[in-house]
């Protein structure tokens, strides 16, 4: 999917500090790595402030616009860069501390994604666990015929209350033509 992104636009949904933000940066024209922690956007900065073409966006890719609580593990002070890839808008995730929550700005994505003056080569979205309802809205958006492949790390083992509509998702993803969609990235 890199190799045909050449020139085109890549996303990074739950970028993190930015480890496949630098592999789609080395294919792509232009890269937007979302990412809602502060702390963990701002290592991310610091780590790809030598590639010119990516953009890092301080917010989540969500269903709808607002603030929204970001809810980080327990562990998150003591080891902040490896607790960090756990972070969640869903309070039902096992893992996260509902106590620790911080307010984050989330950006209506498939929105964004109708403002691009480009089609999309590749998302990747590793959202822990909100990759669903954004789906479901992306999936009934027409902007999703813009967009070339999609690679999603689902997290239903984390939430199970999600593991019906995942499998709905699953589903509808094997049927469509556009994007090419792969649930079982990891």
């Amino acid at each position: 999917a890199l190799a045909g992104a050449k020139g085109g636009i890549c996303i990074d949904l739950g970028a993190n500090i930015g480890q496949h933000t630098r592999t789609m940066a080395a294919h792509s024209a232009k890269v937007y790595a979302f990412e809602p922690d502060p702390w963990t956007a701002q290592q991310m900065r610091e780590a790809l402030a030598d590639l010119p073409n990516v953009e890092v966006i301080e917010a989540a890719a969500g269903a709808e616009e607002g603030t929204f609580p970001l809810y980080r593990t327990a562990s998150f002070d003591a080891d902040p860069k490896e607790q960090s890839q756990s972070s969640s808008l869903m309070a039902q995730k096992k893992n996260v501390d509902t106590s620790t929550a911080i307010d984050v700005s989330v950006i209506d994505f498939p929105a964004f994604l109708q403002n691009l003056d480009a089609d999309i080569a590749v998302i990747k979205m590793d959202i822990e666990g909100a990759e669903v309802p954004l789906l479901e809205a992306l999936f009934d958006h027409p902007v999703k015929s813009r967009i070339g492949h999609l690679f999603v790390e689902t997290h239903e083992s984390r939430i199970p209350d999600l593991l019906d509509r995942t499998d709905a998702l699953r589903a509808r993803a094997a049927g469509m033509a556009r994007p090419v969609v792969n649930m079982d990235w990891k």
